[in-house]
């Protein structure tokens, strides 16, 4: 199909990228996904990719400083399965910010507790 275009504008057509490089731009980018409009439900859509391939710590730290806005608007990708995700052992601590990362240990000692 590509030989049919007009040259200068294949490069328009596709332009391979990296895993890595898809992630950055889906987070920089995208604003419409199976998770809703905007860029928040893009962003939230890329964390459900590995955390190796997530945006830096530092960027995911300050777009997760939102939670409690996300918490009172509750928009449909803001999720018990999307916050689970959060919680998993793999996502860097760094990546969360200290009052979230708070919540999520006060949270996990009082499911331990419950577990006993």
């Amino acid at each position: 199909m590509g030989c049919y275009m007009v040259p200068q504008y294949r490069k328009t057509f596709y332009q391979h990228k990296s895993f890595k490089a898809q992630i950055m731009w889906i987070w920089d980018e995208r604003t419409c996904c199976v998770s809703g409009d905007g860029q928040d439900a893009s962003r939230a859509d890329a964390l459900g990719f590995a955390t190796w391939a997530w945006p830096p710590n530092e960027r995911v730290r300050r777009w997760l400083e939102n939670w409690e806005r996300w918490e009172r608007e509750k928009p449909a990708w803001f999720t018990d399965k999307w916050k689970a995700q959060l919680r998993h052992p793999s996502v860097p601590p760094k990546a969360l910010p200290p009052a979230l990362k708070r919540a999520f240990d006060i949270a996990n000692t009082n499911k331990e507790r419950h577990r006993r």
